[in-house]
C-alpha cells in the first residue's frame, strides 16, 4: 500500500508500504517494507542503474503504510512514527503511538532516536490517523483528517475531522478543530501541498479525497474544481474555486510543488483512482498541473497507459518530479478493501521510479543532478500572457491577501501584480504598459538628458560666437563695405536658438508628461531661469 518519500539535502528517503516479487518458483511473494530506503540525488542515474540503499530500523519503530516522514532542515532531522496504517499483509499487530527522529550522515545512512515513547501522556488526546492529508513547512507539519480504524469500512464515525499540528522545533503536538474543505464527517486519502512562496508563513493547499461515505459507492469523492487554502499565520481555512481543466474526483493521488523562475508555483498532480477498478480505472492515469496564483488547472497531453495509486511524488532538482511506486487499479480486487491482488501487476517503470520534467511536460527514465531551474512550460507561459490579470477577479479576498506581491515575466514583457489586504488589483492589462512611477522616472530622466544636451550645444555655440566676433575685429570689411556679420556661417549662428529650445521646445516635450506624474515629490520643476543658471 501507500508509501511516503521526503527529500532531505541530497537524498530522497522512502518509507512505508509493501512490495512484491517473484520467488524461484515464479510465485508472488508479498513483504512489508521494514527499512528506510535512500536514493542519492547528487549524481545522475537511470531507473535501471540507480543504487537504492536500505537503512535498518531499531526495535520499536513501527513500519506502516503511508507513514509520516517530515524533514526539519534547521536541525537536519527526519521525524516519523506518528501517522500511518497497519500493514494489510500478515495481520500485523497494532503499533502504539511514538515519535522517532533520523539524523542523516550524508552517505545514505544515519542514526535513529526515539523522541517520544509510547507511554508518554502526550498521546492521550491524540489518535494515530491513517490515510491522512499531510504536508510540512520549515517549522511545522500538518496532519488533516484520516481514519481511526483501517480494518473497518470508512464512515463518518471512523474518520477524524480534526487537524493536528506538530512543531518540529519544540517537538510538540497541538490538536486543532480548524474546519477544512468541502467535506462532512472528516476527510482522508486526498493530498495536501505546502506552498512556501506566498503568505507571511507560506500556505497549505488541500485537495481531493473522500468525505466520509463508504468505500463501496462512487459518492463521497471531493471534486478538485475547488481547493482549500490554509494560512498558518492566521490558522484559518478558505475554499478557493479553480479554473481550467480540473482532474476528475479521485483519491490516493500524489502531488509535488515547484517554484518557477517567473514567480509562479506549479503543483503537479498525478494519477489516483475513483472507485473504478479494472480497465475502467485507466481514465485516472492523468497528469494535471495547478498553477498559482491564478489557481488554474492545466491538463498535460499524455496518453493514459499505466494507472496507479498509493504512490509518492517529490520535486527533485531543477524541474524534475520523481514518482515512486504505487498500485495498479486494473488488477481486480474485492471491495470494500483492496487486497494483495493489486501487487500482481508488474510496474512498467523499472524499480517503480520515473522522472517527469515540468518544463517539457514528459516522463523520462533518468534523473539529472545538475538540472537547470524550473521554467514554465509553453502552455503555462501562454496562459499568463493571455489572461494577464483577469484571474484576480476569481480569488477569495483572504486568499488574494495571502498572495501579497507577485512578479511575473510573461512571453511579452515583465509585469508586476500587486495584491494587498482584502482588495486585489483588477487591472485588465498585463502588457508592456509600465507602472506610472516608471513612466514618471523615465520622462524626467529623458527631459534632463535633453536639457543638458541643449545647454551643451548652447555653450559650444556661444564659445564659437565669441571666437567669431574676435576674428571679425581683425578682418577688414569686404570690398562692398558689408560686414561679414550678415553672411554665411554667422547667419546660421544668429538663427540658432538654444535658449528658445530650453524654454519652449523642452517644455512642450516634457511638460505634459511631468504633469501626469502621480507622485508630486518625484516631479522636477523646470523654470525659465534654470538653463542660464546651469
Amino acid at each position: 500500500m501507500a508509501i511516503t518519500a521526503t527529500v532531505a539535502g541530497n537524498w530522497v528517503y522512502i518509507d512505508g508500504g509493501e512490495f512484491s516479487y517473484l520467488d524461484d518458483h515464479g510465485q508472488s511473494v508479498y513483504e512489508l517494507s521494514s527499512t528506510l530506503l535512500a536514493i542519492d540525488l547528487s549524481q545522475n542515474w537511470t531507473n535501471a542503474t540507480v543504487v537504492i540503499q536500505s537503512i535498518a530500523k531499531p526495535s520499536g519503530l513501527p513500519s506502516l503504510n503511508d507513514p509520516s516522514l517530515w524533514y526539519y532542515e534547521a536541525e537536519d532531522l527526519l521525524y516519523t512514527g506518528f501517522t500511518g496504517d497497519n500493514s494489510s499483509i500478515g495481520n500485523q499487530l497494532f503499533h502504539p503511538l511514538s515519535l522517532w527522529s533520523f539524523k542523516p550522515d550524508g552517505t545514505g545512512s544515519g542514526a535513529w532516536d526515539q523522541v517520544i515513547g509510547p507511554n508518554s501522556s502526550i498521546w492521550e488526546p491524540l489518535t494515530r490517523p491513517g490515510a491522512a492529508l499531510m504536508a510540512y513547512s520549515p517549522n511545522a507539519a500538518l496532519v488533516l483528517g484520516g481514519d481511526r480504524e483501517y480494518d473497518e469500512p470508512v464512515s463518518p464515525q471512523t474518520l477524524i475531522s480534526d487537524m493536528v499540528q506538530f512543531d518540529m522545533g519544540s517537538q510538540s503536538f497541538v490538536n486543532s478543530t480548524a474546519q477544512c474543505c468541502n467535506a462532512t464527517g472528516g476527510i482522508e486519502r486526498g493530498a495536501m501541498q505546502y506552498v512556501p512562496t506566498f503568505g507571511p508563513e507560506g500556505m497549505f493547499i488541500a485537495m481531493g479525497g473522500l468525505n466520509g461515505l463508504t468505500y463501496n459507492t462512487t459518492n463521497g469523492l471531493i471534486g478538485l474544481s475547488t481547493v482549500s487554502v490554509y494560512d498558518p499565520a492566521k490558522q484559518e481555512w478558505w475554499n478557493q474555486t479553480t479554473s481550467g481543466n480540473a482532474p476528475s474526483p479521485r483519491v490516493s493521488f500524489c502531488t509535488a510543488g515547484i517554484n518557477s523562475t517567473n514567480g509562479t508555483y506549479e503543483i503537479f498532480v498525478y494519477a489516483g483512482y475513483g472507485w473504478l477498478f479494472g480497465d475502467s480505472s485507466i481514465q485516472y492515469d492523468t497528469i494535471n498541473v495547478l498553477s498559482l496564483p491564478a489557481f488554474h488547472w492545466f491538463s498535460v497531453p499524455y496518453p493514459p497507459q499505466y494507472p496507479r495509486f498509493a504512490h509518492s511524488c517529490n520535486a527533485v532538482g531543477g524541474s524534475q518530479i520523481l514518482t515512486i511506486g504505487g498500485l495498479d487499479p486494473r488488477a481486480k480486487a474485492p471491495l470494500p478493501e483492496p487486497s494483495n491482488e493489486f501487487n500482481n501487476s508488474a510496474d512498467p517503470f523499472l524499480q517503480g521510479l520515473a522522472v517527469f520534467d515540468m518544463t517539457t511536460m514528459a516522463f523520462s527514465d533518468q534523473f539529472t543532478a545538475a538540472a537547470p531551474p524550473y521554467e514554465q512550460s509553453n502552455m503555462v507561459k501562454q496562459y499568463y500572457a493571455e489572461v494577464q490579470q483577469g484571474y484576480l477577479e476569481n480569488l477569495v479576498p483572504e486568499v488574494a491577501a495571502l498572495l501579497q506581491v507577485t512578479h511575473f515575466t510573461s512571453t511579452a514583457s515583465t509585469n508586476t501584480t500587486t495584491i494587498s489586504g482584502s482588495h486585489a488589483s483588477t487591472s485588465k492589462s498585463f502588457t508592456s504598459k509600465p507602472h506610472s512611477g516608471a513612466i514618471a522616472g523615465g520622462t524626467v530622466g529623458g527631459c534632463i538628458v535633453l536639457l543638458v544636451s541643449l545647454i551643451s550645444v548652447f555653450i559650444i555655440l556661444k564659445k564659437r560666437k565669441k571666437a567669431q566676433s574676435a576674428s571679425r575685429s581683425a578682418v577688414p570689411e569686404l570690398a562692398n563695405g558689408e560686414s561679414p556679420t550678415k553672411t554665411g556661417l554667422h547667419e546660421m549662428y544668429e538663427d540658432s536658438r538654444p535658449l528658445e529650445l530650453s524654454e519652449h521646445a523642452l517644455h512642450e516635450l516634457c511638460g505634459q508628461s511631468l504633469q501626469e506624474m502621480e507622485q508630486p515629490r518625484d516631479r522636477i520643476e523646470l523654470h525659465e531661469n534654470e538653463p542660464p543658471e546651469m
